[in-house]
């Protein structure tokens, strides 16, 4: 949105009539190899609002509902690409949330939340560990029931990177993981 400004291109308005750049366009950015798009958007503030369908057959579905999140989408399609449509994926399936994120993250703790949870799951358990440290993964938490959608991840140490992921813990012959999401306590 900067790149096209008023006060570089009189050709062009700012988004939603933003005020022009108030720094000279040089400072911009908006030369060859930097960013192309006049503006962007984060995959977890757009969701797909279109007619809810899905694709394939019993214990074989990808299902996108109406109104879902386009981050929950690219999550469900990458545990499918790694994993394959099928246990632990299809969404009449038990499985692990599709929706994982943090915040609230201070230098000691941060919140995980999840949505998109499996009527067929009971039980989740959350697991981190220390990016720097490395695996194996710790469990935060166990039991944690299908109507849980976030957990304060606490103890952690400030400037540190963590990884986490929420295990559905209640399936046979093995347990379901969701994407691993990674983020850095504060300084």
């Amino acid at each position: 949105m900067a790149c096209n400004c008023n006060k570089c291109n009189t050709n062009k308005n700012c988004g939603c009539n933003d005020s022009a750049l108030s720094t000279p366009c040089t400072y911009s950015d908006c030369g060859i190899g930097s960013e192309r798009c006049e503006d962007i958007q984060c995959a977890e503030c757009v969701s797909y609002c279109g007619t809810t369908f899905e694709v394939g057959t019993t214990n074989n579905l990808i299902k996108i509902e109406s109104g879902e999140r386009l981050d929950s989408i690219i999550q469900k399609f990458a545990l499918i690409i790694s994993q394959g449509l099928g246990p632990c994926t299809s969404d009449d399936l038990h499985h692990a949330p599709y929706s994982v994120f943090a915040t609230g993250i201070t230098s000691t703790s941060a919140t995980i939340q999840w949505n998109n949870i499996s009527t067929a799951t009971q039980t989740f358990s959350v697991e981190y560990y220390d990016v720097a440290v490395g695996l194996p993964w710790l469990s935060a938490t166990t039991g944690l029931t299908n109507t849980t959608s976030s957990y304060i991840l606490s103890s952690l140490t400030a400037s540190k990177s963590y990884k986490v992921r929420i295990v559905s813990t209640d399936s046979l012959p093995s347990d379901c993981t969701s994407v691993v999401i990674t983020f850095s306590t504060l300084a």
